[in-house]
């Protein structure tokens, strides 16, 4: 309570908000959306049913001025819709501590999408059989392991992935009823994590629910990719991962107060470091975030894969975590039995969040800190190239560093086998 009067008076004293620069501009120029973010002190207190009230006056003052507001329980932005030049100065006016920015919007990693024409019947691609996936499955195929992919959206229809579906679907771009693809980027990604057919998937009796965070041209928005880490907390079944194969620009922690709540819920989150390599310092949002586990791509060699992008971040601390594979990888398309080739650390990802699952369904009371622990001290390391030292080594030994993180994961070997 004292905290909340806290925050109410600060909000109250304020003499007005902050209006971004490119965000005027923006309006200039016909945009007419933004993001009213409150203070980050909101974050401490982000589980308080009572800080609802906080956006309240916002609401009001933008509801005068004839304009549309969305709020966020996960988040503490309001959306605003219909803005001009005269109300965004109109609402920049209201008393109190805000500020009012462009909305942040990101993009699928970029992969580049080829038909698999070779024959791709195996008992597991080179990634699965890379990471010693099958070497586990005698233990665990990740049974009772449910993992959220917040992406384009899944093929449904397709052969690997009908009877994994666990159910739960949310589609705040065009309100399916049921999930779809028409991308094709978020259903690769789901085969990689437990597709069910062609040794495409690293955990095949594992279950998939998903948000359709990016529309059809692979790109999201803040509003709707807050919309879908809401949904996460509440979907039935609730997921024990998230996988998320996106992201873009660097240093923005727009996104943390839902990982957090995450976290908090015992979530897993995984995130993709980006495919801007391979100078340093060039990993991206999300993932260059703390709280998280990100993921670098290598080779069928096990060398860094040149696209991806290397650490550290911002604050100069270790990214990406640790690395998987992301170079010519065959997955689900957007048929009913085909099959591309896709590169990216979006394909990094679902190998990881595929091994994560594995790992849960074998040491069901495990959270974040155990799996970390594990992930990150029984990877492989491969031989370093100049390039992968090059932008730095924490420790006295090539490991970690900057592009494998700690290094190339195996399941196997994180489950002591």
């Amino acid at each position: 309570m004292k905290l909340l009067l806290v925050l109410a008076a600060s909000l109250a004293v304020a003499a007005a908000g902050t209006v971004d620069p490119a965000l005027s501009l923006a309006i200039q120029q016909g945009s007419t959306e933004a993001i009213l973010a409150l203070p980050a002190i909101v974050d401490q207190v982000q589980s308080n049913p009572s800080l609802l009230s906080l956006s309240g006056p916002y609401v009001q003052v933008a509801s005068s001025l004839g304009l549309e507001t969305q709020t966020y329980w996960g988040s503490n932005i309001i959306h605003v819709k219909g803005l001009t030049s005269q109300t965004l100065a109109s609402l920049a006016a209201t008393p109190g501590d805000f500020v009012l920015r462009k909305e942040v919007t990101v993009r699928m990693t970029p992969s580049v999408a080829v038909e698999s024409t070779k024959n791709i019947s195996q008992a597991a691609q080179w990634g699965v059989e890379m990471i010693r996936a099958p070497a586990a499955w005698a233990r665990t195929q990740g049974e009772g392991v449910v993992v959220c992919i917040i992406d384009t959206g899944v093929n449904l229809g397709h052969v690997a992935l009908a009877d994994a579906y666990g159910g739960a679907w949310s589609d705040p771009y065009y309100n399916t009823a049921g999930p779809t693809d028409q991308q094709g980027h978020g259903s690769h990604c789901t085969g990689t994590i437990l597709g069910r057919a062609n040794g495409v998937g690293v955990a095949p009796a594992a279950q998939w629910v998903a948000c359709r965070g990016l529309n059809h041209q692979g790109s999201g928005t803040e509003a709707n990719l807050i919309n879908c880490a809401q949904w996460v907390l509440t979907a039935n079944p609730r997921p024990n991962i998230v996988s998320n194969s996106w992201g873009g620009g660097g240093n923005d922690p727009w996104y943390n107060q839902v990982v957090s709540a995450w976290r908090s819920a015992g979530i897993i989150p995984v995130f993709a470091i980006g495919n801007s390599g391979s100078q340093c310092r060039t990993v991206i949002s999300p993932g260059d975030q703390p709280n998280l586990i990100s993921v670098g791509a290598t080779t069928d060699t096990d060398a860094m894969a040149t696209f991806s992008s290397r650490g550290p971040n911002a604050a100069g601390a270790l990214k990406p975590e640790v690395s998987a594979p992301g170079n010519n990888i065959v997955s689900c398309g957007t048929g009913a039995n085909n099959y591309v080739t896709m590169s990216g650390t979006s394909m990094a990802t679902p190998h990881t969040a595929g091994a994560i699952a594995l790992l849960m369904s074998a040491n069901p009371s495990w959270g974040y800190d155990q799996i970390f622990n594990a992930l990150t001290t029984t990877p492989a390391h491969p031989t370093l190239s100049n390039a992968d030292r090059n932008c730095g080594l924490p420790g006295p030994g090539d490991f970690p560093n900057h592009a494998f993180g700690h290094g190339r994961i195996d399941v196997a070997a994180a489950l002591g086998l």
